[in-house]
């Protein structure tokens, strides 16, 4: 299921649940959260190649949809 990380009231970072219907984009910093990743490693990772499918969303702007995101997690997953 889509998910992305959002603001509550008190400061905190809270997951909330899309369904799933949508795939959402997030940035790559976004994406380092998630990932429990620190941005440079996250960044580096994703200019190796070693990372999720990027998604071009402008000229200048790349994200990480949460669906690359799963599938990057599942295939790094040990059985």
């Amino acid at each position: 299921m889509p998910t992305i990380t959002q603001k509550a009231a008190d400061g905190r970072n809270t997951i909330v649940d899309l369904g799933d219907s949508v795939d959402v984009v997030m940035s790559v910093r976004e994406w380092a959260q998630v990932a429990n990743l620190g941005y440079s490693t996250a960044k580096r990772l994703m200019a190796a190649g070693d990372g999720p499918r990027k998604t071009r969303l402008t000229r200048h702007r790349v994200g990480v949809a949460v669906s690359s995101h799963n599938a990057w997690i599942a295939e790094r997953t040990r059985p």
